[in-house]
């Protein structure tokens, strides 16, 4: 899973969100990465993001943990107005090992993760071997100069999802 957030204390919706999904029974949060400030992509004249990215178990379909996660979205505010615009909360799934889906609801892998550096700088951080479609992760941020986009934040989030 990936997220972000670029409207109000970002920050802190990024743990809260967090720790609202860990309330979910069928969800179990794995490693989250560190937090990044990144600019925004697609609409760029709106304030910096910070992202992250973090492996999640889950017990049930992919859609049913779609439909968790636009619920939590929703609850922290998240408002569907500008394509690629300002959100309080945005919350993807990027990619599950084979599991594909091609819906109007649901996409996978995500359709845009392998070029975007907001997503791959922290997937790197958390999967540091992962590959897709034959190309190893950090071989992709190079070409797309991606560590030049993101920066990497200090020890903001809680350790509880530091594991």
């Amino acid at each position: 899973m990936a997220f972000g957030s670029n409207m109000g204390d970002s920050l802190s919706t990024l743990q809260r969100a967090l720790a609202r999904l860990e309330e979910d029974r069928r969800l179990s949060l794995g490693k989250v990465s560190s937090f990044y400030r990144t600019k925004a992509w697609g609409k760029t004249d709106q304030p910096d993001f910070i992202n992250g990215a973090a492996l999640l178990s889950w017990e049930g379909t992919p859609e049913e943990l779609m439909t968790l996660l636009l619920t939590v979205e929703k609850e922290f505010g998240r408002k569907r107005d500008i394509h690629w615009g300002p959100r309080t909360l945005d919350l993807d799934l990027i990619y599950s090992e084979g599991i594909t889906r091609n819906t109007d609801f649901l996409h996978l892998p995500h359709p845009w993760f392998w070029e975007r550096p907001f997503v791959l700088v922290p997937l790197e951080e958390i999967l540091p071997h992962f590959r897709y479609k034959g190309e190893e992760i950090h071989q992709r941020i190079m070409e797309l100069n991606g560590y030049k986009e993101v920066e990497k934040m200090g020890k903001e989030r809680s350790e509880s999802h530091g594991r």
